[in-house]
């Protein structure tokens, strides 16, 4: 009976207490045919009463900059980030914002009712008891360990209806996993504050239409897309390749080339599970 009472407390405490933000190790494989190269970066789920952000933590220190105008105009700091998203959830709907880019910047509106199944299996992870559980997001298979120590029902990515904060999610290849590592008291939390970059131009689009736009990028990945909104571009005649001076149209053939080469070495994406 102490230990009901106790475990509600506990629920009660966590949830008025301040703005908590859960630090996760984002470890993945861009290349299906070489998983053995594996890069990592940093990603924060911020919590609030309303809902959580999820997005990576170097966006932080790179808005930062641009707000105090120390990055030159007309650069792009963001490029060296993998995972450019960003995952906005209310809560208690659960009815999310996934911020992407595929050329043209989206706000794509989603509602992902995971179908899970919980299995038994326990053990321990960085001093939480956490459950085993699995499920599939976008026909890719994951196994993920939750713990009901911390009462929410979130975690990183897409993730969230379990009866605890997701510790470790990992797909069934071994190829992309995220890992809590830490987690940190927030003194403010603002969920319509996104990056920088998506805060202007946004189309707002449905699931659907985000799956025609990431497959017609993948068909076609041309980059002229985004001088046809730029007149400046527009006056632009002739550019420059490796010292040497090409038309207009060559400088796109060769741009879109050079996309799709990267695309197949970019196979193993989470953006591209929307589309398989």
């Amino acid at each position: 009976m102490y230990k009901v009472v106790f475990f509600f407390l506990f629920v009660s405490l966590f949830i008025k207490s301040q703005n908590k933000r859960f630090v996760y190790e984002y470890v993945f494989a861009k290349d299906s045919t070489h998983l053995e190269n594996k890069e990592k970066e940093i990603l924060n789920l911020d919590i609030g009463k309303e809902g959580s952000k999820f997005y990576a933590a170097q966006v932080l220190v790179l808005d930062s900059l641009i707000k105090n105008k120390e990055t030159p105009m007309g650069d792009f700091p963001y490029q060296k980030i993998g995972f450019l998203d960003v995952v906005v959830k209310k809560y208690p709907s659960f009815d999310m914002n996934f911020y992407t880019s595929c050329l043209v910047d989206y706000n794509v509106s989603l509602h992902k009712k995971l179908d899970w199944q919980i299995f038994p299996e326990k053990k321990n992870i960085l001093g939480y008891s956490v459950q085993r559980a699995t499920t599939t997001l976008y026909k890719r298979k994951w196994t993920v360990w939750f713990t009901t120590d911390i009462p929410v029902q979130d975690g990183p990515y897409l993730f969230q209806g379990l009866p605890g904060l997701i510790i470790k999610a990992e797909d069934d290849q071994q190829s992309i996993s995220f890992n809590l590592i830490g987690i940190q008291s927030l003194h403010r939390f603002d969920i319509s504050e996104i990056p920088y970059y998506f805060k202007s131009d946004l189309l707002q689009i449905s699931e659907k239409d985000l799956k025609n736009a990431i497959k017609n990028f993948h068909d076609k990945p041309s980059v002229q897309m985004h001088d046809e909104g730029d007149p400046r571009a527009l006056n632009i005649q002739t550019f420059h390749i490796d010292g040497k001076e090409v038309s207009r149209s060559e400088f796109y053939r060769i741009m879109e080339q050079n996309n799709k080469n990267a695309i197949k070495k970019t196979n193993n994406l989470l953006n591209y599970d929307i589309i398989k």
